[in-house]
């Protein structure tokens, strides 16, 4: 009896146990049920539905660029691309020899269409791949004759950048190009939504943020294309539909009643119209100004507020080029250029020369070193140390005072500035006038230059008193761009304001909201109206005194130009030989500046001369502006009042 009841508990406890299990195993039956349900629910959902619907991206337009009175500078315009679809390919060999006659596919690039014929063939061979963008409208005979023959072959409209004025400012306008696989990986981590604010401030809009975008997306690469791809990009959209089991759009009936489920347009949003403060005749004026001379650069803005009005760079390239199909032999040519196309000469930094001497004279007033009436003895070399420093003339100046030493470019006088300076207090004015440091122009790798201090040389090769001198006539180590120039010489002309550079007049966004750029104010001089006068004085001479001026050549007959020239020396030669430019070997000749205002009397520009190797300030580079500035007054605006005349040079200034 009592083990029938022993045996009858082991049974109850073996059914309470399996009792225990079905309930555990159903609880979490229905705990993995809901877990998929609730929170995996979407993504299964998601996984399944792609099976069936395929999402078509709609490119976003991207906007155009204009001048500062609307002449069209970059736009879109519609291009036909070539595509093929290998499930559709009845003849290989037919299509490579095809390809190679009408459109030039070298062995390289047929081994490659080979290899992606292969690869599509296994994996995606209904899927349509780019053979060619871009063909030109004398080849779509030909073309539509080859499709006839092997099959597979589509053309598609497409867009293409197209830049109205070709190599004029390209430096300055930028290109596209391709995404690259660092750019890629780098924006998994710091990616950001290209969605454009609603009411965008001014500080989005001058902003530099990083790259977004996708693997076959064009994206600026140079210029302003790069510096304001966040307002000329636009935004993407798409289009969800149905499709079968080889992907093809279906157009059925019973489509029909999962369309509105499935269906969804999202529009693209259009990149904003961005309208530049430079003047597209200027530009032309500008570049056509460098003809005959193989490298240089010339900056040309308005010292009232900063605008750039035009901005080049030589030698150039053709932007609707690299933005396209460049070629191999194009690249080539451009790659072994040794004046280097793709470098923008306007933002790069070179020895100044003279042109400095603004600085230091300026710096010898406030410090109360130098008084501008005094004459000082500025003969042709003066020894320091047990070294001698010579002048560009060999039997000096005689004694002159600071007009006359700007006029005449006195090396000497302004050596022994630099003696009772020294070169940290040199630099500390250096730096007041936005040397050694960029502007917030950003583009194109944009060079700081050096504004060198004591510390400099000791980091690099040693200090030794003697180089205040050089640095004080902006040779030793001083290095500045085209580009600081202008704002510098800006600020000389127009009471010592010093500006930001202003590229950007107006921001037209798809929504019609605009945004003006108001001017900037970097900073000031801080110098004295009389001391801003006595140089002011001395620019004037440069250009207008007949016996000293080393810039006669840069007279306009229209009115006053002021200016300051410099020729700055890249290697040490000889100079007691005299020799012509054309003798000396190309990169040993000197550099050549002519940094200048007009009118004298109320500047409204400031035009910048840099030629890279290109000779002397005063013969080469002096006479470019004064042909700019004629050129610009005829045909662009008339800056010249009549009371700026030439003919009242007479009067005392």
């Amino acid at each position: 009896m009592m083990k029938g009841v022993s045996s009858q508990g082991q049974q109850d406890r073996q059914l309470f146990r399996m009792l225990i299990f079905v309930c555990l195993s159903f609880i979490v039956l229905i705990g993995r049920l809901a877990y998929l349900t609730l929170y995996q629910g979407q993504n299964y959902h998601l996984q399944a539905e792609s099976q069936f619907t395929k999402n078509l991206k709609i490119k976003a337009t991207r906007g155009d660029i204009y001048d500062r009175k609307g002449v069209l500078l970059v736009s879109n315009r519609p291009t036909f691309d070539l595509f093929l679809t290998v499930s559709k390919l009845k003849d290989r060999d037919a299509l490579l020899k095809g390809l190679s006659v009408i459109l030039g596919f070298d062995s390289l690039d047929l081994l490659q269409l080979q290899e992606k014929i292969d690869q599509l063939s296994r994996y995606e061979k209904n899927r349509p791949f780019k053979l060619a963008q871009d063909i030109q409208e004398h080849l779509w005979v030909q073309i539509q004759a080859l499709t006839s023959q092997v099959g597979g072959i589509s053309m598609e409209v497409s867009t293409q950048r197209y830049y109205s004025q070709g190599e004029i400012g390209a430096h300055l306008l930028g290109y596209l190009g391709k995404i690259s696989l660092e750019e890629l990986q780098a924006m998994s981590v710091s990616a950001i939504d290209s969605q454009i604010p609603q009411k965008p401030s001014i500080d989005w809009i001058l902003s530099y943020p990083p790259l977004s975008g996708n693997a076959d997306a064009l994206i600026g690469r140079f210029g302003l294309e790069r510096r304001f791809e966040h307002l000329l990009r636009g935004k993407d959209g798409y289009e969800r539909y149905i499709v079968d089991a080889k992907g093809k759009r279906v157009q059925q009936k019973w489509a029909d009643i999962l369309k509105p489920r499935i269906f969804e347009r999202v529009e693209a949003q259009r990149g904003a119209d961005l309208y530049l403060t430079i003047d597209a005749r200027t530009q032309r004026i500008l570049y056509e100004a460098l003809e005959g001379y193989q490298s240089g650069a010339i900056v040309m803005l308005d010292p009232r507020n900063g605008e750039i009005l035009g901005m080049v760079s030589k030698p150039s390239f053709d932007p609707n080029l690299w933005s396209g199909r460049l070629s191999k032999e194009a690249k080539q040519v451009i790659d072994l250029d040794p004046h280097l196309p793709m470098l923008d000469k306007a933002v790069k930094s070179y020895f100044p020369g003279s042109i400095y001497k603004v600085v230091t004279a300026l710096a010898g007033m406030q410090e109360g070193i130098l008084d501008p009436h005094l004459k000082i003895d500025s003969p042709g070399k003066y020894t320091y140390g047990n070294r001698i420093f010579h002048c560009h003339k060999l039997s000096g100046h005689g004694k002159v005072d600071l007009s006359d030493a700007l006029a005449a470019s006195a090396d000497v006088y302004f050596y022994k500035l630099g003696e009772k300076m020294g070169i940290d207090k040199l630099a500390e004015y250096g730096y007041r006038f936005g040397f050694g440091q960029t502007t917030s122009l950003e583009i194109n790798g944009e060079a700081s230059g050096v504004v060198p201090t004591k510390a400099f040389h000791e980091a690099h090769g040693g200090f030794q008193h003697g180089l205040s001198l050089s640095t004080a006539i902006g040779q030793g180590n001083v290095k500045v761009t085209p580009l600081q120039a202008a704002l510098a010489f800006a600020a000389i002309s127009h009471q010592g304001t010093l500006f930001e550079p202003q590229i950007l007049k107006k921001v037209s966004f798809q929504d019609g909201y605009q945004f003006e750029i108001s001017p900037r104010i970097k900073g000031n001089l801080d110098f004295k109206a009389e001391e801003l006068k006595a140089v002011q004085k001395g620019l004037f001479k440069v250009v207008h005194d007949p016996t000293r001026g080393t810039a006669k050549l840069a007279k306009s007959a229209f009115g006053h130009i002021a200016g300051k020239t410099g020729t700055a020396q890249v290697k040490k030669i000889n100079r007691n030989l005299q020799m012509e430019n054309h003798q000396i070997e190309f990169f040993d000749r000197d550099h050549a500046w002519f940094a200048s205002y007009a009118p004298y009397e109320n500047p409204k520009v400031v035009v910048i001369v840099f030629l890279e190797h290109g000779g002397s300030g005063g013969k080469d580079a002096a006479p470019i502006a004064g042909k700019i500035i004629d050129s610009y007054h005829r045909q662009v605006e008339a800056i010249f009042d009549a009371s700026d005349s030439i003919s009242h040079l007479g009067k005392e200034h």
